[in-house]
């Protein structure tokens, strides 16, 4: 009979033992040398076993966090922000983990939901994998490592057999004050049918105990370029105490696809990785689907759904891979050749579909995919240092998510279709085609590079901390949404964002507030201009605008304070925006278009002042070649125009009264209306300045084609 016994942490199989304070992960033969993480200072300040004897080197596990109110408890981590949990456990309101630097932090859980699958107990149907999700992702600084999980089923549709497998089963200490441990064990067992997803190990060398379900489980796997990498296969869910553990397993197709199914709305696919079947030869032939392309012959066939590798160095001159016939990779690894010179270019008229296991570059060559590629699976890209350039991407009307993360580029250079998503997790991601991909963006870390106009036109953009949307050039984007307190920063540069929805003017002006940074526009977070921040510090008089665009749409730019509309130039359109406004030394709310530079919500001197030391009335576009960041000389009639009307408000609020001039300069202020339009009407510039001079009575002929001017004396 199995039973769960919550209180104590661990299901049962045919016996009830209650759990003591020295209930620790039993590894027979145990040392805290070979078994122990930490060597001492758990929880607070743990220092790493770096033991020669420890089961537990080479490989990292900043992964595994433990719970704030019982250290006890441990938690392996999927993504940054997801973790596995055994649903009769339970999670935990906050995790502690330790990151690279040797700093312990914390972070919130936000919910835990079940898988419906894994190790299914007497009298319930539904299995003990569960998920955890925390509030927020934890930033790629932390430098924590993403864990793989290791696919060795034949077929992205069938399970295959893990038994014989090794296993790191990590476990709790005697109480809350010791060190978690890790034992060495082999895969027993593995089921996969209906909900029951899970494998064993024999309790010959660990003996999971009381207070250890929840906690991770990992093969040791060494990568396609060599190195020793912890896959992580599921978690601890059961035993008997005396001949059989049990563990929720995480591997199966099925599981795998539900999970990342979990996992996505957060912009996280699982990393799936798996030991390449063939290696790319490319002396006889180089096409694809050519068996000898591979080194086969008959009546082998070319690989299909398979792990492959790619090598620069043994593939020679083969490395123009001809897709000229439909193929189907699970995964893609690229192998270190030591040489920035030997990447592969994958040129052909048909399809590349990619699976679950997607692209992994170790190499410092760049990897370039002309050829079409349409995604099989949602999936976890590692470009490496070499980065990649791809053409076409279609995300395919399922709705998979492509994740990109690395030390380098990514390059796409053709249009990202389908209504799947992008996320950015590290490294640079340089989107320069008119993409219709109707999924979100997400920006977890590093730069994703905008430069073309609708690049993200029909996507809603999220950048958390440590990740940054990026304008390339004086660029006019659009993005179908943008979450700009999210966490992320958005650098305008000299450029402009029109949002077209699900952005408050609220919420964008406190996001500009945040990157303004109390005025040196080097915030952190939000949006800001590393344009702006360069000029504001050499004594340029620059900022980000925004205006109100209707039916929810709101756009922000680069701009100098008088630009209302943020166009790159100020003018009488600029001019009569301010005027017409009326908001100066009212107390009246204002925004940009109405005067307001400080974003304080109000227009006062500071903000005529601010306009002024531009000196770009009527100058032309002041965003261009030879333009940014330089101050126009206007005409002196013109500047006598725009100048005078926001100081001949500004003096008449503060400092003069009914009826008696200031100080025998200004004694008229005048409403103009229709500047655009009066502008088309009278092209010669100075007679407009004769006709709005104070000494006019009125422009007679503008007001026989229905244009005006109001004046009163104050």
């Amino acid at each position: 009979m199995i039973r769960a016994f919550g209180r104590f942490g661990l299901a049962v199989v045919g016996a009830v033992v209650v759990g003591t304070s020295a209930a620790a992960l039993d590894v027979i033969g145990y040392s805290a040398a070979a078994n122990n993480r930490f060597s001492s200072g758990f929880p607070s300040a743990p220092v790493t076993n770096t033991s020669p004897s420890f089961v537990g080197l080479p490989y990292s596990w900043l992964g595994v966090g433990w719970a704030l109110n019982d250290p006890t408890k441990g938690f392996g981590f999927i993504t940054p922000q997801h973790y596995l949990v055994a649903r009769h456990y339970g999670g935990t309101p906050t995790l502690r983990l330790l990151d690279g630097s040797g700093t312990v932090f914390s972070a919130s859980q936000a919910s835990v939901a079940d898988t419906g699958y894994g190790f299914v107990q007497t009298g319930m149907t539904v299995g003990d994998l569960s998920i955890g999700t925390l509030t927020a992702p934890i930033p790629s600084s932390r430098g924590l490592p993403r864990y793989g999980v290791l696919d060795l089923n034949a077929s992205s549709t069938t399970n295959s057999s893990y038994t014989g497998q090794p296993l790191l089963v990590y476990g709790r200490g005697p109480d809350g004050a010791q060190s978690p441990r890790i034992g060495s064990a082999s895969v027993a067992s593995s089921t996969v049918s209906g909900s029951t997803s899970q494998i064993t190990s024999n309790a010959s060398s660990v003996i999971l105990q009381s207070g250890d379900s929840g906690s991770p489980d990992f093969i040791p796997w060494t990568n396609p370029n060599g190195a020793a990498e912890l896959t992580i296969v599921g978690n601890n869910a059961a035993s008997d105490f005396t001949t059989i553990n049990v563990f929720n397993f995480l591997a199966s197709s099925t599981v795998m696809g539900v999970v990342d199914d979990m996992i996505t709305p957060n912009g996280f696919a699982l990393k799936v990785v798996g030991t390449p079947t063939n290696t790319w030869v490319g002396s006889a032939s180089t096409s694809i689907g050519n068996r000898s392309a591979w080194g086969l012959s008959p009546p082998s066939s070319a690989p299909s759904d398979k792990y492959v590798l790619f090598s620069g160095t043994s593939a020679g001159n083969g490395r123009a891979v001809s897709v000229d016939s439909t193929a189907n990779l699970r995964g893609l690894y690229f192998k270190s050749t030591g040489s920035g010179t030997l990447g592969f270019t994958f040129s052909g008229s048909s399809t590349l579909t990619i699976g679950r296991g997607g692209v992994t570059n170790y190499d410092t060559s760049r990897q370039v995919f002309n050829a079409s590629i349409t995604l099989g699976a949602d999936q976890y890209w590692n470009v490496g240092p070499g980065g990649v350039t791809v053409g076409a991407v279609n995300t395919g009307t399922a709705g998979y998510l492509l994740e990109i993360d690395g030390s380098g580029t990514a390059r796409f250079t053709g249009v990202v279709s389908g209504s799947g998503a992008l996320a950015l997790t590290g490294g640079r991601l340089e989107l320069s085609g008119a993409n219709t991909a109707t999924g979100r963006t997400w920006i977890h870390g590093g730069t994703l590079a905008l430069s073309h106009a609708s690049g993200l036109a029909a996507s809603r953009v999220t950048p958390t901390v440590g990740g940054t949307l990026s304008v390339v050039g004086p660029l006019s984007a659009t993005v179908g949404g943008l979450d700009a307190l999210a966490g992320g920063m958005v650098n305008a540069g000299n450029g402009r964002v029109t949002v077209t929805s699900g952005l408050t003017a609220t919420d964008l002006v406190a996001a500009i507030i945040q990157g303004r940074d109390g005025g040196t526009w080097t915030g952190a977070a939000g949006i800001t201009s590393s344009v702006v921040a360069s000029e504001v510090a050499g004594g340029v008089e620059r900022a980000i605008g925004w205006v109100d665009e209707g039916a929810g749409t709101l756009a922000f730019a680069y701009a100098a304070p008088g630009d209302t509309n943020i166009d790159w130039s100020i003018d009488l359109i600029d001019v009569s925006d301010y005027l017409s406004a009326g908001r100066f030394d009212t107390g009246q709310p204002a925004v940009w278009s109405q005067g307001d530079y400080t974003y304080d919500g109000m227009v006062d001197l500071l903000d005529v002042t601010m306009y002024l030391s531009t000196g770009l009335f009527d100058a032309g576009p002041y965003n261009g070649a030879g333009a940014v960041g330089m101050i126009a000389v206007p005409e002196p009639s013109w500047l006598a125009l725009g100048a005078g009307a926001f100081l001949m408000t500004a003096f008449s609020r503060r400092r003069a009264t009914k009826d008696s001039p200031i100080n025998g300069t200004f004694s008229t202020v005048f409403r103009l209306e229709r500047f655009a339009t009066m502008r088309e009407h009278c092209p010669d510039r100075p007679l407009i300045a004769d006709r709005m001079s104070a000494a006019t009575g009125g422009c007679h002929q503008c007001e026989g084609q229905g244009w005006f001017r109001t004046s009163k004396t104050v």
